[in-house]
C-alpha cells in the first residue's frame, strides 16, 4: 500500500513537471518567441544566426557627409565580397582577376586567410570598383563571388558635430516603442548618444541591416544547393544622409593645424559670414573610441567659458549708441582696470579706437560704469542685440519633432550684472572686461562677428543643410533662420564695430599686429585673455575675427583653454588656417574660372 502510494505521487510529481515544461516550450514558442528573458532576445532572429553566416552591406543607419557630399565617418562604395567556401571550389578566379587588373594569387590568397565573408583588399586598403568593374563580375554569376555597394566606417574627423550612437534595448523601446512591436526597429539598433546623431535620430534610426546571407551546417560549412540571398530592410528610403554644411578639407586642416601650433585643451569654430554656416567645428582632445565619455567628450565649441576682453566689443557697441565717446576724447590707461592704480602695461593717454586696439582696460571699465548709470540691463541689451547670448544654433520644429537643434549640448551665455553690483565699481570693471559673471560660448562669439560682418543682421548657425532618402530625394530641409531675438544693433555701429575690430590687427600697437598684419589675407578681430581657476594662475586665450576685412568669406574664433603668457597658440594657429584659406580659395577660383 505504502509503496502504491509513492508511485502515484512519483507520478503526479512528473505529471506536474511536465505540464510546467509544457506551458514553458508553448510560451517561448508562440508568446515569447521576440522578446524572451529580460535581455528581450529574439529567438526567431537567434536561431536565424545559428544556421546562416552573413556580410552587411550597410548597418541601415543613416550616415553624415560634407556640404559638396563627402563622406565624414563611413564611405559607401562598390567592393568585391568573396566567400570563404570559394577554397574549397573550383571558380573562374583568372576571369576576376583580370578585369580587376590585379594577380590571381592576391585573390587566392585573401580566400585562404578568411574565416567569413571578406572585401578584397590590396596592401591593406579596400580595392573600390568601379560601376563598369561592378557589372562584369556580377554578369559571371559566380556563387561566392559579388560585387556590391559596402558601408565601411572610416575616421569621425567631426566627431563633436556629429556625435556617437550606443546600444540601449531600454532607450529604443522608449523612444520607438511601436515600431519596436511591429518589428519595424530592432531593440539592438544602435541610437544617438550625442550631437546631430541624437538630434537626427528618428530620421537615421536603422530600419534593418542590408546583408548577404548563406545557410551553414553545425560546422559552420556552407550547405550546397542554397544560393546566397540579398536581404534589405522592407523600407528602400534607408539609410539616410545628412548633409552638413562643414567643408571635409577644411575640418582636416584645421585640426591639423591646432594639433601643429601645440592646442591640447580648446578648439576652433569656422564660419560663412553671408549664411551663417558652420565650415568647421574642431574641439580637442578628441573622442577616445574605446572610452567616448572621457575629457574628449566635451564640445569645447558649445561649452560657455569666460571671454576676457572679447566681451569689449559689447561695451563698445552700447557706449557708440549712447554716444559716450568720440574721436577727441581721451582715457588715461596708464591706469589700472579699477583706476586707482598703475597698470603695469603703461600705455599713455589715448583715443577711445586706440583703447580698443590696445586692450586698455581702464577705458572698458570707465565706460562701462557710465553705462549701467542710463540702463541696468544694458550690457545684457546688447549681448542679444550682438547675437551673443541666445541659443544661436540653428532650432526648430521638425514634422512632429519639436526644437530640433544642430547642436544639441549647446549652453546658453550669461552677462548678468547682479543687482548688488550696480554702483560697485570693482564689480562691474570685472564685468567690462569679460571676467565676473560673464559666460560665452565660442560658438556665439562667432555669431557675433559674422552679426557685425553682416552689418547687424542676425541669423542662427546652421550646421546641416538637409536630410536625404537612399534615392536623392529630400526628406528634411533645414532653411536659414533668423536670430531669436528681433532686436539688433544699426547698421551705423556695425560699420563703428568693425573699424574697430580691423584697429587690432592694422594698427601698430594693436594686440594681435605682429602676428597677423601680415597674413594674406586681410583681418579684423579681437584678442581676449582670461582669468580662471580658484587661484586665478591659470588662463585661457581667445581671437574671434573674420577675414578678408573689407568683403568677409570667413569668420573665425579659436580658443586655447591652457593658454601660457608668452606662448600666444591661438594666433600662431589662427595665422596658419587664414594661409591655407588663402591658398584654397584660389584653386576653387582657378577652377571655377577653367
Amino acid at each position: 500500500m505504502l509503496v502504491h502510494k509513492r508511485i502515484i505521487q512519483v507520478l503526479v510529481i512528473f505529471m506536474v513537471l511536465l505540464i510546467i515544461l509544457v506551458f514553458r516550450l508553448a510560451y517561448v514558442q508562440l508568446i515569447a518567441t521576440t522578446h524572451f528573458s529580460k535581455h528581450d532576445i529574439d529567438l526567431v532572429e537567434a536561431s536565424i544566426k545559428q544556421r546562416t553566416q552573413s556580410f552587411i552591406l550597410h548597418s541601415g543607419r543613416g550616415y553624415f557627409s560634407d556640404r559638396n557630399e563627402e563622406p565624414l565617418h563611413v564611405d559607401y562604395y562598390p567592393s568585391l565580397i568573396l566567400f570563404p567556401f570559394l577554397k574549397e571550389q573550383d571558380w573562374p578566379v583568372r576571369k576576376v582577376a583580370n578585369i580587376l587588373g590585379v594577380k590571381e594569387e592576391e585573390l587566392l590568397n585573401t580566400i585562404h586567410t578568411a574565416k567569413g565573408p571578406i572585401v578584397f583588399s590590396v596592401n591593406g586598403q579596400r580595392r573600390k570598383l568601379n560601376d563598369v568593374e561592378m557589372k562584369k563580375i556580377n554578369q559571371l554569376k559566380i556563387p561566392g563571388v559579388f560585387a556590391h555597394y559596402v558601408q565601411e566606417r572610416t575616421e569621425n574627423i567631426a566627431p563633436h558635430l556629429i556625435g556617437v550612437t550606443g546600444e540601449n534595448a531600454t532607450e529604443v523601446k522608449r523612444r520607438y516603442g511601436e515600431q519596436v512591436s511591429n518589428g519595424t526597429i530592432s531593440i539592438h539598433s544602435e541610437v544617438g548618444v550625442s550631437g546631430m546623431q541624437r538630434s537626427f535620430d528618428p530620421f537615421l534610426i536603422s530600419q534593418g541591416n542590408a546583408e548577404l546571407v548563406y545557410f551553414v551546417d553545425n560546422l559552420k560549412q556552407p550547405l550546397f544547393g542554397f544560393d546566397v540571398k540579398y536581404t534589405a530592410p522592407a523600407n528602400p528610403y534607408h539609410p539616410t544622409e545628412v548633409v552638413t554644411t562643414i567643408d571635409k578639407e577644411i575640418q582636416l586642416y584645421v585640426t591639423k593645424a591646432l594639433r601643429e601650433v601645440g592646442i591640447t585643451n580648446g578648439g576652433a569654430v569656422i564660419l560663412d559670414p553671408k549664411t551663417n554656416d558652420l565650415i568647421s567645428l574642431v574641439s580637442l582632445p578628441t573622442f577616445n573610441v574605446k572610452n567616448p565619455f572621457d575629457m574628449g567628450a566635451k564640445n569645447h565649441i558649445v561649452t560657455t567659458y569666460t571671454p576676457g576682453s572679447i566681451f569689449k566689443i559689447v561695451v563698445a557697441a552700447a557706449a557708440i549708441d549712447y554716444n559716450l565717446t568720440n574721436k577727441y576724447d581721451l582715457y588715461d590707461c596708464n591706469k589700472n582696470l579699477y583706476g586707482d592704480g598703475a597698470e603695469p602695461r603703461q600705455l599713455g593717454k589715448v583715443t577711445f579706437h586706440e583703447s580698443f586696439a590696445l586692450s586698455c582696460n581702464y577705458t572698458f571699465s570707465y565706460l562701462a560704469n557710465e553705462l549701467l548709470k542710463i540702463d541696468k540691463q544694458i550690457l545684457d541689451k546688447y549681448g542679444e542685440k550682438l547675437g551673443l547670448v541666445d541659443q544661436v544654433g540653428w532650432n526648430s520644429d521638425v514634422y512632429r519633432l519639436e526644437e530640433v537643434s544642430h547642436f544639441p549640448e549647446e549652453e546658453r551665455g550669461m552677462i548678468t550684472v547682479d543687482d548688488q553690483d550696480i554702483g560697485d565699481y570693482y564689480a562691474i570693471a570685472q564685468t567690462a572686461i569679460g571676467q565676473k559673471n560673464v559666460r560665452v560660448s565660442p560658438l556665439a562669439v562667432a555669431n557675433m562677428l559674422a552679426t557685425i560682418a553682416r552689418g547687424g543682421e542676425k541669423k542662427q548657425v546652421r550646421g546641416a543643410s538637409k536630410i536625404k532618402y537612399e534615392n536623392g530625394i529630400t526628406v528634411v530641409d533645414f532653411p536659414p533662420q533668423l536670430g531669436a531675438n528681433s532686436e539688433r544693433i544699426s547698421a551705423y555701429t556695425a560699420m563703428r564695430l568693425q573699424q574697430l575690430l580691423r584697429s587690432v590687427v592694422k594698427m601698430e600697437k594693436g594686440t594681435a599686429h605682429d602676428m597677423l598684419h601680415s597674413a594674406p589675407y586681410t583681418i579684423a578681430g579681437k584678442t581676449g585673455t582670461a582669468e580662471k581657476g580658484i587661484n586665478k594662475k591659470e588662463m585661457s586665450h581667445w581671437f574671434a575675427g573674420y577675414f578678408p576685412a573689407d568683403d568677409p568669406r570667413y569668420v573665425m574664433v579659436i580658443i586655447d583653454l591652457d593658454h601660457h603668457s608668452g606662448d600666444v597658440k591661438t594666433l600662431k594657429a589662427y595665422r596658419k588656417i587664414v594661409e591655407f584659406l588663402f591658398g584654397y580659395d584660389e584653386k576653387i577660383d582657378r577652377a571655377v574660372k577653367h
